[in-house]
């Protein structure tokens, strides 16, 4: 992955189908990477009779993406949820300007938490 950030020219060269291959086995890489990190947390939770989150759901399974952080971080989505999006809707008149206000203190977050990196913003 990070390789294709130092060798744009690999991605440029290739054609169509090559790229949403490569775009498909990335996230399916992420995916099984994310299964694994988290799976076994999960696990040890478990063993310490903590609730976790379940696990992800398949990133080839999902087809429409505002499904994907719901169902393929469930944790994050709750946590986003419960402590920043509902608050932020409960000082603000329910409206689409006010949902979409919510919505970007919550991209806010995230972007935050990734560092304040110009690849979080594409």
């Amino acid at each position: 992955q990070q390789s294709l950030i130092f060798h744009p020219n690999v991605v440029n060269s290739l054609n169509l189908w090559a790229l949403c291959g490569l775009v498909y086995f990335l996230a399916q890489f992420f995916q099984l990477k994310y299964v694994v990190m988290y799976g076994w947390s999960s696990f040890l939770a478990h063993m310490d009779n903590v609730e976790a989150p379940p696990h992800p759901k398949c990133i080839g399974r999902i087809h429409l993406y505002s499904d994907t952080w719901r169902h393929f971080d469930n944790g994050l989505y709750l946590f986003l949820q419960q402590y920043i999006y509902l608050p932020v809707m409960a000082c603000l008149p329910t409206t689409l300007l006010a949902r979409l206000c919510a919505s970007a203190v919550c991209f806010s977050f995230v972007c935050v938490w990734h560092g304040m990196i110009d690849r979080v913003l594409i």
